[in-house]
């Protein structure tokens, strides 16, 4: 943070429609850096296709972190960019966002306002607020809104207590209905969305940082199941992907790697000594791309892979480093790097 301008960025990468062919999909994959300063109001979005830089778009808005369902923000500050709408304007809303979900016709969003308080508060698709903001104990995780509720995964600390809860509020008024309390877990940090079941992924004390995914009942209010796997998770769950009905793929900065919820085994589909930052999915291509950082040189690469998890093509995609010694720093709170398809 020395020189208070950080390269954080790297999204959207669009595979040829030839998918296969490896000279084809490097000269004709396209992707953004994104960078920002932290000591004014500038982040550049920098168009590649293949090694050459094509475009750079330039907004003032400073310190955003986020870049989530085509909304751009910082949880460091109140502002976001709703990047499909051609006028890029740039909205206030309620300081420290750390999730914007979008439900039907509104955004849900939460916030840091505190240490161990969260809080919540609704916009229209233009960002006009509806109705108050309210808040609450607890250190937000991650959000997920359906039907007419709304669920917070929030760490609660109270002294030298700590404990992982769920929270289910209205989404009309954010009155709180129930609130669920997971002794089983010591880390928790994602949710994703099964029919009336919610899986919340996390890891136990008692099975040394090995993947734990937890099944709650929103109809029931109560946990169903509980899967440990034996595959470790340094730095929690980053992103899931369900591969069939009975297996689902896990990403996290190690690896990536495949869950049977049947035979409760786990199965390493890609790893290696670098550190995975992000990866996306072709559907048409029915390929992976794999973000990676090599912290040795602080570069990164996109490894495309098969659907059997084959290396198809490897390429250096920028070095994140200038002439003014710009770089990333993996672990830094301020630096995120994302990979996504168009």
């Amino acid at each position: 943070m020395q020189t208070g301008y950080k390269v954080f960025l790297a999204a959207t990468v669009i595979s040829s429609p030839i998918g296969l062919n490896h000279q084809v999909s490097a000269q004709t994959d396209t992707f953004q850096v994104v960078s920002t300063s932290y000591t004014k109001p500038l982040t550049t979005f920098e168009t590649y296709v293949g090694n050459k830089k094509i475009e750079t778009v330039y907004f003032t808005l400073g310190g955003t972190d986020r870049l989530h369902d085509g909304l751009l923000y910082s949880s460091y500050g109140d502002r976001v960019i709703d990047l499909k709408n051609s006028k890029k304007v740039i909205k206030q809303v309620e300081p420290g966002p750390v999730r914007i979900k979008k439900y039907k016709n509104a955004y849900y969003a939460m916030s840091l306002s505190a240490i161990n308080q969260f809080s919540l508060s609704k916009y229209t698709l233009d960002f006009k607020k509806i109705g108050a903001t309210k808040r609450y104990t607890g250190f937000g995780r991650d959000l997920i809104v359906t039907g007419d509720k709304l669920y917070v995964l929030a760490d609660h600390m109270k002294g030298i207590d700590y404990s992982i809860k769920l929270h289910t509020f209205d989404t009309k008024s954010f009155k709180s209905l129930h609130q669920e309390t997971f002794k089983q877990l010591i880390h928790a940090d994602h949710i994703r969305q099964n029919g009336s079941q919610l899986k919340i992924y996390g890891t136990s004390l008692e099975n040394d940082n090995k993947l734990t995914i937890l099944s709650y009942d929103t109809k029931k209010q109560r946990n169903t199941k509980m899967m440990t796997t034996n595959q470790h998770v340094k730095g929690g769950v980053e992103k899931t992907q369900m591969l069939s009905r009975e297996t689902e793929l896990i990403f996290n900065m190690d690896c990536l790697f495949e869950i049977n919820h049947w035979t409760k085994q786990a199965r390493l589909l890609y790893d290696n000594d670098h550190d995975l930052i992000d990866y996306a999915y072709d559907a048409k291509t029915k390929t992976y791309h794999v973000l990676e950082l090599t912290t040795k040189t602080d570069d990164y690469r996109v490894m495309t892979l098969n659907n059997k998890f084959i290396i198809l093509m490897k390429k250096t995609v920028v070095l994140l480093k200038d002439k003014q010694g710009l770089s990333i720093k993996i672990g830094s709170p301020c630096c995120f790097v994302l990979i996504k398809i168009l």
